[in-house]
């Protein structure tokens, strides 16, 4: 398994460490993980993956979640987070994510 890093500041969604040498074609492999500022505390979590015109929203669990095996097979693929509770909804910008 390989655990790709984020760093979420706000609005702002970053990648944080190594994403070199990700090959396109996996299933079950690849997962991400957040780590959320104060202004996440208390909401609901999910990472909407993309690849076109489709989106795959996953559930962020203890701040880790799955890449969807639907887009795992392409070059390139996008994320942003979304996150909410009662009364307050706040997302990201999209991070694209290359894979050879």
């Amino acid at each position: 398994m390989r655990i790709l890093q984020f760093k979420v500041t706000g609005q702002n969604l970053s990648k944080d460490g190594d994403f070199s040498g990700i090959v396109a074609g996996t299933k079950g492999y690849l997962h991400t993980e957040y780590n959320f500022d104060s202004e996440w505390d208390g909401c609901k979590k999910a990472a909407v993956f993309s690849r076109y015109d489709k989106e795959y929203p996953v559930p962020i669990v203890n701040g880790k979640c799955a890449v969807p095996d639907e887009i795992t097979g392409y070059k390139c693929w996008k994320v942003y987070l979304v996150g909410g509770k009662a009364g307050y909804r706040i997302t990201t910008n999209e991070v694209e994510v290359y894979q050879s």
